[in-house]
Parts: structure tokens; sequence; C-alpha cells
């Protein structure tokens, strides 16, 4: 059986409960608003003692579990449609647990702004220790957010990590130069740039890219000072941006798709190399011109020689079939475009979403998402999950596999609609060294929303104590919200 939480007609600041009255059980879904369980950005560092020093990348409480993010940007909070919200749940020795959560709204305590129709707070997540302080801070952008009177600019808010979670202090910040429509803090990418030990965030805005540096008084810097770049081949715009270090020397450095007229027409993959002094703006190597713009680039180590790769792919069906999938391998000079890697696999569904080494042996896995997946019976948009084994010999073709609703032991079912591999978030949610799978399928119930966990083994991610759950988990209303549009763990 299920027992249904109670729903509230909007959500209003921030909430910190302890929920009971919830049977997890490994049932079929529901129907809409159900939160069914069964069962309780990168390589992922090893876990700490539950009593030890913090230092994962995704523990906002320090108690050495990787916490989950969910935005639920499309939600309606006190009235104003699609202002947005983002839950928090904390991760334990057995995984992801939703009876200890937080949520967060701009109407909370400290917070900047208010919530506004259009703000789509939750947009764009990301977990990491700006302030060095030992909590991962969460890191959310507001793509809609009305900055005065230009609507859309967007904005960014860091909200700072503490014993219990999320604390009540929080900046936010908007581009030097507002425009309509910008959209910013809709793409976001941490990374250590200047190896202080501190997570350093870009943003991308337009044309460029702006960089915050993390500081050990951040939270006290209600402006902080933003450093813009011009990423390699840009001038008209910005696709997307992912961190690692490229070049093996200790810095993390910036990835880079951006185009000089249209995005359909050409694009240039391009390296911002890290420094002492954070991003430089002359590239790292040399720039790799590509067919068009719309490219997702992801960063890890694939093939364990401590340098991190890039995977390009897309998911149009007329872009030159060599570039579909294609691994440019790290080098001390940069990304190797001589020695690139072509996929050796047939043709595949989906758009290459992370790397993470999500079955233990030191390599970075390929994770695709392909929320328009059709399920075993032809229900359309149900959306799976494929992953590709990384090695010396770099991916795996021939051992990759697919994941899901339907997926033996995997809980839930495949409906039209679901949007299944739509955000994914790899993170080490039980503390076992060895990183698990949050799964956002936006559309899951009518557009409410949900997540699925799937937790990580010597094979990779299976249904093996796997969990979903929508947002009346956490007592919010099971209305269209695309509750798991964003993720970050």
């Amino acid at each position: 059986m299920r027992t249904r939480l109670l729903s509230i007609g909007a959500v209003t600041g921030l909430v910190t409960a302890v929920v009971t009255g919830v049977a997890l059980t490994g049932g079929a879904d529901a129907g809409a608003g159900a939160g069914a369980a069964g069962g309780d950005g990168a390589a992922v560092i090893p876990a700490a003692a539950v009593a030890g020093p913090a230092g994962k990348a995704g523990d906002v409480d320090g108690d050495g579990y990787d916490d989950l993010a969910v935005g639920a940007p499309d939600a309606a909070v006190k009235g104003h449609a699609k202002a947005g919200y983002v839950a928090l749940t904390f991760g334990t020795t057995s995984g992801i647990k939703v009876s200890r959560h937080q949520g967060l709204t701009q109407s909370h305590t400290g917070v900047p702004g208010t919530p506004e129709a259009g703000d789509r707070f939750g947009s764009a997540l990301a977990l990491g220790d700006m302030d060095g302080d030992g909590h991962a801070d969460l890191v959310v952008g507001a793509s809609g957010e009305a900055i005065g009177d230009v609507k859309g600019a967007g904005s960014v808010t860091v909200v700072f990590g503490s014993p219990t979670g999320l604390s009540n202090k929080a900046i936010a910040f908007h581009a030097p130069t507002v425009t309509a429509r910008q959209g910013f803090g809709g793409r976001l990418a941490l990374g250590d740039y200047n190896h202080d030990g501190l997570q350093d965030l870009a943003v991308v805005d337009g044309t460029k890219v702006d960089l915050v540096l993390g500081a050990k008084n951040l939270r006290s810097t209600p402006t902080p000072k933003i450093t813009r770049l011009s990423p390699p081949g840009g001038g008209a715009g910005t696709r997307g941006i992912s961190s690692g270090d490229v070049n093996g020397d200790g810095y993390d450095d910036l990835v880079t798709v951006a185009y000089v007229d249209d995005p359909a027409d050409e694009g240039t993959l391009g390296v911002l190399p890290g420094s002492a002094s954070g991003l430089k703006s002359t590239p790292l190597g040399r720039n790799i011109g590509l067919p068009f713009a719309d490219y997702k680039a992801v960063v890890g180590d694939i093939n364990a020689d401590g340098k991190d790769d890039v995977v390009i792919d897309t998911g149009f069906s007329d872009g030159p079939d060599d570039y579909l999938l294609r691994t440019f391998p790290g080098s001390a000079s940069g990304l190797d475009a001589a020695g690139a890697v072509v996929w050796d696999g047939g043709p595949h569904q989906g758009t290459a979403a992370r790397l993470a080494d999500v079955n233990g042996d030191g390599h970075a896995d390929l994770l695709i998402g392909d929320p328009g997946a059709n399920d075993g019976d032809g229900f359309s948009n149900a959306g799976a999950l494929t992953v590709v084994p990384g090695g010396a010999n770099w991916l795996n073709s021939a051992k990759a596999r697919s994941l899901s609703l339907d997926t033996k032991g995997v809980v839930g079912v495949a409906e039209t609609g679901d949007l299944f591999g739509s955000a994914l978030a790899p993170g080490d949610y039980n503390g076992d060294g060895t990183a698990d799978l949050a799964v956002g399928a936006r559309g899951k119930w009518r557009g409410t929303g949900a997540v699925s966990v799937l937790y990580g083994g010597g094979d990779g991610p299976t249904g093996d104590g796997s969990i979903l759950f929508g947002p009346d988990s956490f007592g919010y209303e099971a209305v269209k919200a695309s509750f798991g549009a964003a993720l970050a763990g």
C-alpha cells in the first residue's frame, strides 16, 4: 500500500520536515502524483566515514553522504505560476531517504528576491563547496527571473550548506549587463579553476561566460565579483559548458561549445584552462570545429590516465554520422583532435548527458539520456537511459545497456510522456564509494514530474533498491511542476 502525503496548494518558503506515514513499496505506478519506492557532474570521491570529515562534492550537511537536489521550475509558489522551487533530500547508509528533506523557494528567509510568475527558480542546479567550510552549497538558476523591468534576464542564487542542511544564508546575482530573455542561470558549471580547494562557478551569459570564484567570505559578499570571458570560437552565443581537468595539471578547465553566427551552421569545441588566477582567456590547445553548435560536451576520465576526456554528442539525425558520438582524449596540450575516438557501435538515440564511474572500476562511463524514447509497448516519450562502460580502450559499445521504468527491478511503469532521462545526477548517495544515479522524469504523472534513483555496483546501476518519488513525497501538491527537470547530486 502507499499512504498519500498531505498536499498543499502552493509551496511557501523553506520547509524542513520529517515525513511519516509513507509505506514504500515496489509496486506499479499508482497514477498522478504517486511517489512509489522500493527499499530505502565526474569520478566519485571516495566515501568519508559518517561522522568523519566532509569533502564529498554534493554533501550539504557534511555527514559523508552525497545529497540530492531536485528542481521543479514549473511549479506555482504562493499563486505565482512557474515561480519554481527546489527540494533537497539527504543521502544515508541505505541511500536517498525522502523522509528527511528541505524545500526552498525565493520566499525563504535569507534568500534574496521574491517568487514571481515565470521566474523558473530551479531551472538549473549545482552542488559544491564554494566557501570552503566543508559543506556543499546549492547553486540555483532562475532562468526566467525579471531584473527590474527586464523580463527573462535570469539570476543565480547560492544557498550555503551547514550541519543541518541548507542554511538561512544566501546570495544572489545576475549578469553584469541584463538582457531580456537571456536566461542567465539556465546553464551552470562548478569546478576548482584556481586550485585553491574551493569550487568556482561558471554561468553562460549569452555570448560570454561569467566566472565567480569561490571564497571563504563568499557568504558575506552580497555582490560577488564577476569576470567575463569569451568562449573559444564564440561571438553569437554559447550552447553549453562543462568542467574537468583536461590537461592533468591539477586545475579544472572549462569546456565550451560556442558559435559565431547561427548554431545551425557551425560551432566550436574549445577549452578555457584553469590557472592560479582562475580561468585564462587564451584557449588551451587547438579549438575543434563542429558542423553545428547544438552539441552536448561531457567531461570525465574514461581511460583513467589522470586527464579528463570530452565526449560530444547530438540527437540530431541529420548530423554527420561520424560526429554523432566522438571522444576527444585529454592531453597535456589540450584536447587531442588527431587522436579522436569515433563511436564503434550502431546508431543510438538520445544525447550524451554525463560521464561518471557508475561501476566502480576507476573509468568514467558514458550516460546517454533519451527522454523521447518509446517504451516496449510503443508509448511515446516514455524515456530511457543508456549506460556505456568506459575502460582503458575507451567506450565499450558492445556492453552498452539501457534502463527505463520498464526495466526489471526498476520501480515504476513507463507511460506516455514520462520523459525519463530528461535530467541525470550521479552521486554517492549511500556512501559505498560507487556512483549512484538520480534520473529525472519531468513529464511523469501528466507533468507533475518524478525522480528515479538507481544504485551503482560492479555491473553499473540496476533496479536493486531503486526508488521513485514525486513532489507529494515532500508534501507538495501533485500538479504540473516538472519536478525532476533539473538535478544535482
